[in-house]
């Protein structure tokens, strides 16, 4: 299966708020990524899901911690092998995860992607990052996802 999924970010510190979109730009998913926990409110049917089902569709969460994440959306290649090795063996051979550089605007030489192929599963899809924007305000991140709560 392919497909795209649009997203836009806002990261503060060790927090990032993610908002997926799609192909019409209406906001669909949301995910708030704090230090100690990832939470995922769909705005499509009106539900939070767990952890474990968020795993479920990215399976790229198995490695990356919620440090991680932010370092990403930041441009930071993170250092996810200590993530890895909790796994075992089996599971630390069958996953691949790589990441890409290039220019992007304001940016050069930049963390442009992130390629995640889990062997045994089939698993696979890429994350592409068209630009980031930095701004050095405060972002008051708790604010953005109590707005959304019901």
């Amino acid at each position: 299966m392919q497909g795209k999924l649009y997203f836009s970010f806002k990261s503060q510190r060790d927090s990032t708020f993610i908002e997926f979109s799609d192909m019409l730009g209406r906001k669909t998913l949301l995910m708030w990524v704090s230090p100690k926990k990832i939470t995922v409110r769909d705005l499509i049917n009106n539900k939070y899901y767990s952890y474990s089902q968020v795993i479920k569709f990215f399976p790229f969460l198995k490695v990356l911690d919620t440090q991680n994440i932010t370092e990403v959306v930041w441009g930071v290649e993170p250092d996810y092998k200590k993530s890895l090795k909790k796994y075992k063996k089996e599971i630390n051979h069958n996953i691949d995860l790589k990441f890409s550089r290039k220019h992007l605007t304001n940016e050069k030489y930049a963390l442009s992607a992130l390629h995640f192929k889990d062997q045994k599963t089939g698993d696979a899809f890429k994350v592409d990052f068209k630009s980031r924007q930095r701004y050095d305000g405060y972002i008051n991140i708790k604010k953005l996802w109590k707005m959304l709560e019901f």
